[in-house]
């Protein structure tokens, strides 16, 4: 078995496309800039760091409104650099931050006071998530910000073009090579080689997005360091509405978990669709319409929102992880709320032991081809 997985592996990375094609997504994700955080960017987030009582919150918004006047007397004055400079607009961004820390604090507040006269049957729920999440704390964390941000958009399409250009011919090249003739010969030969392709594809996954993340750490914190892991989530835009008490560390964490989970269950998908197919273009057409084609659908057309979110328990969405987080959603399973995310994991867990299992049956009734 060892030396079949070793010989699967072989013939993956031995595609020169692989290597040619990561290389190109990863420059790309950069998008050709070097934007970075200075020291005097740094030392003026440091002035402010720690808890943000309501007379550091009052002062944020004195601060700002001053700055707005500048803006406006520089504007009125007909100057024609009448923008801010950079060390205003850094302080800018840090009482705009202050507000919109305040702004979700009281916001999960009032929906704690709206919720308490409620009885639905995630109420407890909610209101238990809502008391842990814990704002009061203010630092520099625009770095692992881009992490999480890199890894929501960036990382998934670089996963996702590597498995489908990685392993859209696992069975395929065997059929076009006549290499089927043999490993169909027997049922135990069928089953070792399925298991070794999967171990492979699994390795396979797990090397890609380790590159990935790798890449984003090092990329994201060269360019603005790796303080602030300790913030809360709420501190991005796109976790404004989020129930959940993660700290972006936990989070990145979790979401590389189910990044990771999503890729494996991508390449079975592929696995099974190249066990079908005798033409490479096709599988990875086909592979390429099944990780695309729910985006399609969620981004482009005017969905109920209960349609909108099946279509978002697909592949892309589960590697992007925003939606499962961004919001407090359940579903109701006979009067117990259940968490999205852990919907998600059923579900991917449940879609990669089908795909084994599907892959498993094609392999054992399949014909040699003449």
């Amino acid at each position: 078995m060892k030396q079949l997985v070793l010989f699967e592996l072989y013939k993956i990375f031995k595609q020169k496309t692989v290597y040619i094609t990561l290389f190109i997504l990863l420059l790309f994700s950069t998008g050709f800039t070097f934007n970075h955080s200075t020291e005097l960017e740094r030392q003026l987030y440091k002035d402010w760091e720690g808890p943000i009582t309501k007379e550091k919150a009052e002062l944020a918004e004195k601060e700002y409104q001053n700055l707005m006047k500048v803006l406006d007397q520089r504007a009125g004055g007909g100057h024609e650099g009448h923008m801010f400079t950079d060390q205003e607009q850094t302080q800018s961004g840090i009482y705009e931050m202050i507000a919109f820390i305040k702004n979700s604090e009281g916001r999960l507040k009032s929906r704690y006071k709206e919720i308490q006269q409620n009885n639905n049957y995630n109420t407890e729920l909610e209101k238990s998530m809502i008391q842990k999440v814990d704002l009061s704390y203010f630092s520099y964390n625009k770095g692992p910000r881009e992490t999480v941000d890199y890894a929501s958009t960036y990382a998934l399409m670089i996963t996702g073009a590597m498995l489908l250009i990685g392993l859209s011919m696992t069975y395929t090249q065997e059929y076009s090579s006549r290499v089927d003739r043999y490993i169909l010969s027997s049922s135990k030969g069928r089953e070792s080689l399925l298991w070794s392709k999967i171990m492979a594809a699994l390795i396979y996954a797990s090397t890609i997005v380790l590159i990935t993340e790798i890449f984003n750490l090092i990329w994201n914190g060269i360019r603005y360091g790796h303080d602030g892991w300790a913030s809360p989530i709420q501190n991005m835009h796109t976790y404004f509405f989020s129930n959940y008490s993660f700290t972006l560390i936990e989070f990145h964490l979790i979401q590389l978990g189910f990044h990771l989970l999503a890729a494996f269950s991508f390449a079975l998908v592929i696995i099974l669709v190249s066990s079908l197919c005798k033409n490479s273009f096709i599988s990875f057409i086909i592979n390429g319409v099944i990780f695309a084609l729910p985006y399609w659908f969620v981004e482009s057309m005017n969905l109920p929102s209960w349609l909108d979110d099946v279509f978002s328990f697909s592949f892309l969405y589960i590697m992007k992880v925003e939606f499962l987080f961004h919001h407090f959603n359940t579903i109701n399973l006979f009067g117990i709320p259940v968490l999205y995310p852990f919907v998600a994991l059923v579900w991917i867990l449940a879609v990669s032991f089908i795909a084994v299992m599907v892959t498993s049956r094609v392999m054992k009734n399949k014909e040699v081809t003449i």
